[in-house]
C-alpha cells in the first residue's frame, strides 16, 4: 500500500504512480491511497488521519494473514 499525498514534493505522485503500475504489472497486490492537497505528511488534517488508518487497517484486514496465539 501506497499512501501519498499530492502535494508532496518529496515524493512527488508521479513517482507512486510508476511503482505502484510496475507492481500491478509483477501481479503483486498493491493499493495506491491519493490524499488530495496534502503534503508528504498526509495525516496534516484529522480527516486525513482518519482516512489513512481506515485504509491501513482494511488492507491488514485483507492482507494481515490470522493473528497467532501464544
Amino acid at each position: 500500500m501506497m499512501i501519498t499525498g499530492e502535494a508532496d514534493y518529496r515524493t512527488p505522485i508521479s513517482e507512486t504512480e510508476q511503482y505502484y503500475t510496475a507492481l500491478r504489472l509483477r501481479g503483486v497486490p498493491a493499493v495506491m491511497v491519493r490524499v488530495p492537497e496534502a503534503p508528504h505528511n498526509t495525516d496534516g488534517r484529522p480527516s486525513n488521519l482518519v482516512g489513512k488508518v481506515a485504509h491501513i487497517l482494511a488492507w491488514f484486514d485483507k492482507y494481515g494473514g490470522k493473528p497467532t496465539v501464544n
